[in-house]
């Protein structure tokens, strides 16, 4: 064979030996398949405990609301020193063991519940506890896709972590709601154990990418203040989690809690009836995950990604307005779209353009803004409800988040170049 046909050959088998797809990375298989079940729990749970508080205790939304900010307080707490931690200790490790003990509250939850609701109290313990070991545990998993996937690859990991987002929003809630019909309210906890032992299994024969940071003297405090002044400083990406916290503390609490009461309050539904909405959001999270995996790097990513916003918060303002249930359903897949790409490319955008040794700082930012406000804006929503009723609350907030996305589509000039 001639050097030249030896050469072609070479390259061939080089470029034949690089994934073309995220799932063919074996590490970030394993994240994955735990990322699945870990979003099945952690979206069945707001589900779960509000479904508990509202049918089986019989209590208003304005409690719903407050379990809810219970299950999401120690985010405000916990997701900033976590990902110091992210950066400094064994991913594998560390993700191993919150899932451990996320396996055991639910299983503490569920065994105290016995065969009925439980009691109040049990929720707001159960909740809190549950949103310790999550706190803890996500930064870190955030943080190892960029650490396992280089390149044009990186898109494709975040697609496929939000399409296992979209099968928790798809399944978590539903089969939740289909454990708690066949065996009680404490079967969908059980259920939630087995997915979270699954998750866990799924992680042990990942092989760690090791500590991003090394030789880091900082102290906790330190750590922090530096990631912080990382993402004020870069005001491309300050933007970006600017828009970010628009959608946790308006848009989510709306999408998982709100809605949930409005369902039943003044549609005339069950509060489980939530479930399929849900079901719906996710199917359309994940067409538009698949349409951006299949394209790849796509152009004007803060554009795209602003536009979808404007017509998720339309969306939502519609839901405010509606008479029926199915009407909810078709502006959930419409929200769901847009949710996709929103997912996708604003968290893209934030770790494509932040340094591997601040990942998890960084990551641990992300998760606090984009689920720490939401207990604050589940708590407001649900007192906001019992003032002017679930539907106008709903209609409201929309139009607040619908007028500050689009100023900054207007006159984001930061957030336009950032690539």
């Amino acid at each position: 064979m001639s050097e030249v046909g030896k050469s072609l050959e070479q390259n061939s088998l080089i470029e034949s030996a690089v994934p073309t797809n995220a799932l063919a990375v074996p590490p970030f298989r394993s994240l994955w398949l735990n990322s699945v079940t870990f979003y099945l729990v952690v979206n069945a749970l707001r589900f779960v405990y509000g479904w508990v508080v509202l049918d089986g205790l019989n209590k208003s939304e304005s409690v719903q609301g407050l379990v809810v900010f219970v299950l999401g307080i120690p985010l405000l707490f916990l997701l900033l020193p976590a990902g110091v931690w992210a950066d400094r200790l064994d991913p594998k490790k560390m993700l191993i063991t919150t899932q451990v003990a996320l396996l055991v509250v639910m299983a503490v939850t569920a065994i105290v519940m016995g065969d009925g609701a439980g009691s109040l109290s049990l929720i707001l313990v159960s909740a809190l506890f549950a949103g310790i070991v999550t706190s803890l545990g996500t930064p870190v998993r955030s943080s190892l896709i960029p650490a396992l996937l280089k390149g044009d690859l990186l898109y494709s990991g975040i697609a496929l972590n939000a399409i296992a987002l979209t099968l928790s929003l798809v399944l978590g809630a539903v089969t939740a709601r289909a454990f708690g019909d066949w065996f009680g309210f404490d079967g969908a906890f059980w259920w939630l154990v087995a997915l979270t032992g699954i998750g866990t299994l799924a992680l042990l024969p990942m092989k760690s990418p090791g500590v991003a940071a090394t030789g880091d003297k900082m102290t906790l405090r330190e750590a922090v203040r530096v990631g912080l002044t990382f993402v004020w400083r870069e005001p491309g990406i300050r933007s970006l989690f600017l828009l970010l916290a628009v959608s946790g503390l308006m848009m989510t609490p709306i999408m998982f809690v709100t809605l949930q009461a409005h369902i039943k309050e003044e549609l005339g539904r069950s509060a489980g009836d939530a479930a399929p909405m849900l079901g719906l959001m996710g199917v359309g999270i994940a067409l538009s995950s698949v349409f951006i995996m299949r394209r790849g790097n796509l152009e004007q990513k803060s554009v795209k990604f602003m536009r979808a916003m404007l017509g998720g918060t339309i969306c939502m303002f519609l839901m405010g307005r509606t008479t029926d249930y199915w009407q909810v359903m078709v502006l959930a897949l419409t929200m769901g779209i847009c949710g996709g790409f929103f997912i996708n490319m604003n968290q893209g955008l934030i770790q494509s353009n932040t340094p591997p040794q601040m990942m998890g700082r960084v990551m641990g930012l992300y998760a606090l803004v984009s689920a720490g406000l939401t207990p604050f804006g589940a708590l407001a929503l649900g007192l906001m409800s019992e003032a002017i009723g679930t539907g106008n609350a709903i209609s409201l907030v929309s139009a607040m988040a619908f007028s500050i996305v689009l100023a900054m589509y207007l006159r984001g000039k930061a957030i336009r170049e950032i690539r």
